[in-house]
């Protein structure tokens, strides 16, 4: 029987590697899917038509600039083989991935695992790395950019006035941010808690990362200023792993679960919970998203337990039965209307939201 709220149905369109998500952006006129294999290859598959297409990230270019190699002792001015630059695996630099537009470009950025940069005889300089890459030829674009020490665990992007951010957390927790118009210059360097979720936005035009992970409480930090907005955001269990900020009915609302199979909302002004945890899931919640509805704000979320689910952020319950056999991978639009997009081992789905909240 097929489930009257799906558009779309694609078969043998699965490209995933080491990344969890499946990211979806607008490619010349078409709205498509991005993954990357472990071998290095850059799909795209677009979600109208179905055609797939591929392309090879430039994998030569993913070292960091010879001046990293200097500065961390790799090599020596008298070193003769400084040309020979390390081999870098599509396995270890893309554990995670978002897709974007900088400056117009559609891009793909990605950040690294463990051993992204793990060098014979170099054993401590292993940790994730953000690079960006152009999304029609796998060109690798400007900088690649170091500092976390360990793999890279979540990763997105914030459009704001001053450029396009990259914002990264990472294993040990630090939670980096880049601005990529302008060649990559450090905007934030945030100590949080290990292994945990990140989601960032724009509040009042400031790029804004809310933070968890092996603590009960989240955090929000203005990434501009590097400060702390209140106090932490209370009553979420350990591990907190997907969270995102959006607006309902005229408030800023921090949406998170994980490990605890809960949604739980938080109002951004006052730090202070909103009504008790939506339940339904019966494992880690792993991805969400958000959009607005018919006038109401939801969120869409995906979950070990082998379902996405629909929520109403305003009245805090769940809104219709789940779409069961998928993982969410994104919440998007597809000429104007909200979808979810989701992702078996064999097949990506696409779903009407406006009917998903009938």
């Amino acid at each position: 029987m097929t489930d009257d709220r799906m558009m779309r149905r694609f078969s043998g369109h699965s490209h995933a590697g080491a990344h969890e998500t499946t990211p979806v952006i607008q490619l010349d006129g078409a709205l498509v899917t991005v993954s990357v294999d472990d071998d290095g290859t850059l799909w795209t598959c677009d979600l109208v038509g179905g055609a797939c297409a591929k392309r090879d990230l430039e994998l030569d270019a993913a070292g960091p600039e010879d001046d990293w190699y200097y500065e961390n002792g790799v090599w020596d001015e008298d070193d003769p083989d400084e040309d020979e630059r390390p081999k870098f695996e599509a396995d270890d630099i893309v554990s995670a991935l978002t897709v974007a537009h900088l400056d117009g470009r559609p891009v793909v950025v990605t950040g690294g695992g463990r051993f992204d940069l793990s060098i014979p005889e170099h054993w401590d300089l292993i940790g994730g790395a953000v690079r960006v890459w152009d999304l029609r030829t796998g060109r690798k674009i400007g900088k690649t950019l170091t500092g976390h020490g360990l793999g890279v665990c979540s990763l997105t992007t914030v459009a704001s006035d001053q450029g396009l951010i990259a914002v990264s957390s990472c294993e040990n927790g630090k939670l980096l941010a880049w601005n990529l118009t302008r060649e990559g210059e450090r905007v934030a360097e945030i100590e949080g808690s290990y292994n945990g979720g990140m989601g960032a936005g724009l509040v009042d035009g400031r790029p804004v990362a809310v933070i968890g992970g092996h603590d009960d409480f989240l955090q929000a930090w203005d990434l501009f200023c590097g400060e702390q907005i209140g106090k932490s955001l209370a009553g979420i269990k350990n591990l907190a792993r997907a969270i995102a900020i959006t607006e309902v009915n005229g408030r800023t609302v921090v949406v998170a679960g994980g490990d605890d199979e809960a949604v739980n909302r938080w109002d951004l002004t006052t730090q202070e919970p909103i009504g008790s945890p939506m339940t339904g899931h019966t494992d880690t919640i792993a991805t969400l998203g958000t959009a607005h509805v018919a006038g109401r704000t939801i969120a869409v979320t995906g979950s070990n337990d082998g379902t996405t689910r629909v929520w109403d952020l305003a009245s805090g319950r769940q809104i219709g039965a789940p779409f069961t056999g998928h993982h969410l991978q994104m919440v998007t639009k597809i000429a104007g209307t909200p979808v979810a997009v989701t992702q078996s081992s064999d097949d990506i789905r696409v779903w009407d939201l406006t009917l998903a909240t009938r």
